[in-house]
């Protein structure tokens, strides 16, 4: 029927021009992101260059350097400055990391954005509804007009119940992630008890520092996965983000709270427990997210057959 043929072409490209417009905004937020991580990368290197500057100048030849060492004080102010830029690399690194990661994505958010059959969407949504109003002045209007409520109505949960998904899928990616990065903490934390309270000495520390270098990687991934489901979030329409969003911005400043003073062995050990503690509280919160998005997306399921029943019923009338 003529009018099913209608229905259905205007709940093609409802979803189209929904997916379209979410795909902008996902692109518009995510190369904002992009600029903010670009200017923090930018700050951190010029830090970093500056600590290298001055440890170079600590190994030259000067008469303040020369005073230093007759003082006894060249080797302290050395290994105060050698931390200060190990620091200073160690979040440059992550910056680096991080800006590299948003680079990618945004260009494949551009990419997906600059599709073909998006080009004309306005023009085709434009020729639609003047085909459908014709139609409608020579046909049953009352009919249509419940139809096309009935279209809207669904191509809105459709897209909504997409959403969710992706959000869940996100989700469960993080928790996996957020729980192989506890873990490596876990055999970090390990050795760094060992090696400050028990002195485990030159073979320990190294295998404390690598499991360190190991949980860096780890909790890189985990902010990586973390971002991911906070932008699928973002795209499930009147969902409660606020619960994840004060916790996991915590979480993704992580690297700065952790890496200050790290080189420092009982500040290593205080770091790494309250670093597990934090992993916990959002793995906490991931959890709960999940808990919500998955009724919400029973809800959903309900209301589109719902809406399928009723659809049915107008046709069938």
């Amino acid at each position: 029927m003529m009018r099913e043929a209608i229905y259905d072409r205007q709940t093609e490209l409802r979803m189209r021009m929904t997916e379209r417009d979410r795909m902008k905004k996902r692109y518009e937020a995510k190369e904002a992101e992009r600029a903010e991580a670009k200017r923090n990368y930018d700050r951190l290197k010029a830090r970093l260059t500056k600590e290298q500057q001055d440890v170079l100048k600590l190994g030259q030849f000067s008469f303040a350097n020369k005073f230093r060492q007759l003082t006894g004080k060249m080797d302290e102010i050395m290994e105060k400055e050698l931390n200060e830029a190990a620091e200073a690399e160690l979040k440059f690194n992550e910056a680096e990391k991080v800006l590299m990661d948003l680079e990618e994505e945004t260009a494949a958010l551009k990419q997906e954005l600059d599709r073909p059959d998006y080009e004309f969407l306005d023009d085709d949504w434009e020729a639609f509804v003047q085909e459908k109003e014709l139609w409608m002045r020579n046909n049953d209007e009352t009919a249509v007009k419940k139809l096309q409520q009935v279209a809207d109505e669904r191509a809105m949960l459709q897209s909504l119940r997409r959403e969710i998904e992706e959000a869940i899928h996100a989700g469960q990616d993080a928790g996996r992630v957020l729980q192989s990065a506890m873990s490596q903490l876990g055999n970090a934390e390990g050795m760094s008890m060992w090696d400050t309270f028990l002195g485990g000495g030159m073979i320990v520390t190294a295998m404390k520092y690598s499991s360190i270098n190991s949980s860096d990687d780890k909790i890189h991934r985990a902010q990586r996965a973390l971002r991911r489901f906070q932008s699928e979030l973002a795209d499930v329409e009147e969902f409660d983000r606020q619960r994840l969003t004060v916790n996991k911005g915590d979480f993704l400043n992580f690297t700065d709270f952790f890496f200050d003073n790290m080189f420092t062995d009982w500040m290593v050990h205080s770091r790494i427990t309250d670093a597990k503690g934090e992993l916990d509280r959002v793995l906490a919160d991931v959890e709960r997210v999940l808990r919500e998005l998955r009724d919400r997306l029973t809800r959903t399921d309900e209301e589109i057959a719902r809406l399928a029943a009723r659809e049915q019923e107008i046709i069938l009338s």
